[in-house]
């Protein structure tokens, strides 16, 4: 009896992390205004919540750190454009011919956006995987960001 329930609460757990859940509970316009808010940080604005990252910087190098657990290279695809890195891919955890009892990893595609704070020398990007962890190395390209000068009125005071 206490594992029914038990089941019962995980299921109602991942209907509340899926953003599906919330776009039935808001409409699509109340959903999006949430996510554009101003008052967060466009470094930290997130439009999909898988894969979960760290996005760091370490001696002029941006750090991404992505979980992408049981996932092959093959199903992931990363972009650039001028600030805006894109991870898409597809996360792929059912096997035909098996018989499950438990399915808690479901089959998902995906499309993560993130801002990066600098300019980056694209070039330069490197990545690896380790135990699970993609890892994006991009040095910032100090040549692009740009200093504003500022200028003082040289008024008197009377």
């Amino acid at each position: 009896m206490e594992m029914d329930k038990l089941k019962k609460w995980l299921e109602l757990t991942q209907r509340f992390q899926a953003d599906s859940f919330w776009e039935q509970i808001f409409d699509e316009k109340s959903v999006e205004k949430i996510k554009n808010s101003p008052s967060i940080s466009p470094f930290t604005k997130i439009q999909s919540s898988f894969p979960k990252c760290d996005l760091y910087e370490t001696d002029d190098i941006l750090v991404i750190e992505a979980e992408i657990p049981g996932m092959r290279k093959e199903d992931l695809h990363i972009t650039v454009n001028q600030q805006l890195l894109t991870m898409t891919g597809e996360f792929n955890t059912l096997q035909k011919g098996r018989k499950y009892f438990i399915k808690e990893r479901a089959n998902q595609t995906f499309n993560k956006e993130l801002v990066l704070p600098f300019p980056i020398k694209i070039s330069q990007i490197r990545t690896e995987i380790r135990t699970g962890i993609l890892f994006i190395f991009m040095p910032i390209n100090k040549e692009e960001i740009e200093t504003i000068p500022i200028t003082f009125d040289q008024l008197t005071p009377e």
